[in-house]
């Protein structure tokens, strides 16, 4: 077995796999010569396929040991040694392997692309799994990962052999079956599982309760859930039937694991509203039952209880049935009095979730295009009594729904209590989690934001002050946002808005600028396009359009018509000064764009490197030849 190894200054990899040396010859001579420099081919002890190449990344990239070659034997006595040897850390990365069943040949030959190939990470979680690293055991990983079901399938019918061990079956029900449902269950939730996916779900539920000699009643309430979602859309006939095992799956489930309560009452509610277009003859029965099932959400657990769904249940207007909405009205009033008792029983926390539940409806009435129903009015005064909410033991995600609801509410109403209570939770935040870097800069949004109110309100010195407010937290966590590109761009942007500020406030010199933006122009290596906008208009204020017109084709250059908003926006800003060279150069080249939009795609040619070794002529070349270039191109020329 011969390997192709390519070791450049900064990374290694393997570019080539195959049994004869002539395979690995023949593809090396097709390799760009400046590649060929640095790689090497060489025989390995490996006979056949399959085997594993393990990565040592802990090991300097042009180690010579960096790569090594074993058999799957040899990988599962490595890892016996390191369960025995296993450190604290949990996250410590041991190495990582490749699985290899076949000649491998990278086919963009000048770039790193082992990255892409299927690999497993070896750390304590994979050390503390009891499966044997086996054909069997990468086969199942390979399959799931390729969506792969007939290859689980394949393996399926092998554990009908009576050599398969329970450990075996396990794996496979574990890492295949259970990976690849729960892998199209969010699949299905984000839109991309087809109809012949969602058929797939209930006979890989089957073979896991097969595997592991038990009924899967999660796995099955799933399942018909997905299964009479789609039916409801496209086979409506089918709905009922398929309602009744959806419930009785989620009786089950319920029983199995009644910690899922919560959730099972949300589903089964929801199960209950797909049916109420789908079958209108019934629609009120459907409407009193997914009102029940999320009433006994809230029932058990008012805190934590899907709200939203309730409100949605008894304001959106199905269809204008006249008898659900007649019940509407009536639920309405029976919701107001629960809530208030509950408030009343356990304070602002209700109304928090009350609060953001309106918020949530309004979004949906929104989105659904309905108007004149929202209760505004009511809404709002949750909103304010959620002020008095002050968030304990609460997870990271649900700060951040939490700051966002006040956020939310704070710019809508031009409240600034709301939008301070946001900055409250965002530096809660901030000084909770030490890898929290974009806090600062919704903080400093929201301190925008509440300089705007004031500046609406003639209030000069109050927005002066939180304009300062904002500046001193970047200046503050001055360590942080130089390590973050996308915050130090945002940096960047801030001290350009501070810059161009109307007020009594500290303000940046143009070097400062200058100095930040050529700073993110070489930290991203060119990948942004607003560094060299904000150098042209820096050019400009220095009267040397020269320099604008030279930043303004980098960037041309490197992001070609992705780019176009920024010159949009550079036009509207100059095409009423006296920039006369900057405005020709604008006006030709938004007339470029919108000439050659229709058929366009992205495919740049030159790199950031290259482009800052040629001088500012030859770019000016570069770009009225690349014009060209676009100009004339196939619509679909891969190149």
């Amino acid at each position: 077995m011969y390997a192709i190894q390519i070791t450049k200054e900064t990374e290694s990899w393997i570019a080539a796999i195959c049994p004869l040396k002539e395979q690995a010859l023949e593809y090396l001579q097709t390799l760009p010569e400046v590649t060929q420099e640095y790689a090497t081919c060489y025989e390995i002890h490996i006979k056949t396929f399959p085997f594993v190449i393990i990565e040592h990344t802990v090991m300097q990239h042009d180690s010579a040991l960096y790569f090594e070659f074993a058999t799957l034997e040899e990988l599962q006595e490595r890892i016996a040694f390191f369960r025995v040897q296993m450190m604290d850390d949990p996250d410590h990365l041991y190495f990582k392997y490749y699985f290899i069943d076949e000649a491998y040949f990278q086919v963009a030959s000048e770039q790193n692309y082992m990255q892409y190939l299927k690999y497993t990470f070896v750390n304590n979680s994979i050390l503390e799994e009891p499966y044997m690293i086996s054909v069997f055991h990468e086969e199942i990983k390979k399959y799931v990962a390729d969506y792969d079901i007939s290859g689980l399938d394949k393996l399926f019918e092998q554990t009908k052999n009576d050599s398969t061990s329970k450990l075996e079956k396990k794996d496979l029900a574990i890492n295949g079956y259970d990976n690849l449902f729960w892998t199209m269950y969010y699949d299905h939730a984000s839109g991309k599982l087809t109809e012949a996916g969602i058929a797939c779900l209930l006979p890989i539920v089957e073979k896991i309760e097969i595997l592991r000699e038990q009924k899967k009643w999660e796995h099955r309430s799933y399942a018909f859930h997905m299964m009479l979602e789609m039916a409801c859309k496209n086979k409506p006939e089918t709905a009922f039937e398929l309602l009744k095992k959806t419930v009785e799956a989620f009786k089950n489930y319920l029983i199995s694991q009644p910690a899922e309560k919560l959730n099972i009452h949300r589903l089964v509610s929801l199960a209950y509203q797909w049916m109420i277009e789908t079958e209108p003859a019934n629609a009120l029965l459907y409407w009193q039952n997914a009102v029940l099932e999320i009433k006994k959400a809230i029932d058990y657990d008012p805190e934590n209880a899907s709200w939203s769904s309730l409100l949605e249940l008894i304001y959106f207007p199905f269809n204008e049935d006249k008898k659900i909405s007649g019940e509407q009205e009536k639920e309405q009033k029976i919701v107001n009095t629960k809530i208030q008792k509950f408030e009343k029983d356990r304070g602002a926390v209700i109304a928090y979730q009350i609060a953001l539940a309106y918020q949530n409806l309004e979004e949906f009435l929104n989105w659904k295009k309905v108007e004149n129903v929202f209760p505004e009015t009511l809404a709002f005064q949750w909103a304010e009594k959620a002020l008095a909410y002050i968030p304990e033991e609460l997870s990271r995600t649900s700060l951040y729904e939490c700051a966002e609801f006040f956020s939310k509410t704070g710019a809508k109403a031009n409240r600034v209590d709301f939008l301070e209570k946001t900055i409250s939770l965002y530096e809660h935040i901030l000084n909770t989690y030490e890898d929290s870097f974009l806090e600062i800069f919704y903080i400093v949004s929201i301190l925008r934001e509440i300089a705007r109110i004031h500046l609406q309100n003639n209030q000069q010195e109050l927005a002066d002050s939180a304009i300062t407010e904002a500046r001193l937290m970047f200046e503050n966590n001055l360590e942080k946002v130089k390590s973050n590109a996308s915050l130090n761009l945002r940096y960047a942007e801030f001290l350009e808005y501070c810059y161009t500020y109307n007020g009594n406030i500290k303000k940046p010199a143009l070097s400062e600028l200058k100095g930040v933006a050529e700073e993110i122009e070489i930290e991203s290596k060119g990948f942004y396009s607003y560094p060299y906008g904000l150098l042209t208009c820096i050019a400009l204020l220095e009267s040397n359009e020269t320099e604008a017109i030279l930043q303004a084709t980098k960037s041309l250059i490197l992001h070609e018509l992705c780019a176009k908003a920024t010159f949009y926006d550079l036009f509207e800003q100059f095409k009423n000064s006296e920039y006369n060279q900057i405005k020709d150069f604008l006006q030709d080249t938004i007339l470029f764009m919108e000439e050659v939009e229709k058929n366009y795609y992205y495919n740049p040619e030159l790199s950031w490197e290259k482009l800052n070794k040629m001088s500012n002529e030859a770019l000016t070349v570069y770009w009225e030849g690349r014009k060209d270039e676009i100009r004339n191109r196939l619509s679909f020329d891969t190149e």
